[in-house]
């Protein structure tokens, strides 16, 4: 059974949280736990106004580059497009 909690790193500064993945397969995995819930999209969207409203902003990274940002920063990032497309 591959747990998320061995494939990812997590770090911060301040108010920004920073997931790094090693592969685009294992961030989306991050989903995972919602794929029967809402629609994926409608997850993502209830987590970044949270994180809004927390004042923080989350970072999801796959070999060192952003794939997604969710918070206080904004909502942007490939790997939400691709969320939205798999819908």
């Amino acid at each position: 059974m591959n747990v998320m909690s061995e494939v990812v790193t997590i770090t911060g500064e301040g108010k920004h949280i920073v997931l790094e993945f090693p592969s685009l397969g294992e961030a989306l995995q991050f989903w995972k736990p919602w794929a029967k819930a809402k629609s994926r999209e409608q997850i993502t969207g209830m987590l970044h106004e949270a994180l809004r409203n927390a004042g923080v902003s989350l970072e999801l990274r796959v070999q060192g580059k952003a794939v997604a940002l969710l918070g206080v920063s904004g909502m942007s990032g490939l790997l939400l497009r691709l969320l939205r497309a798999g819908e």
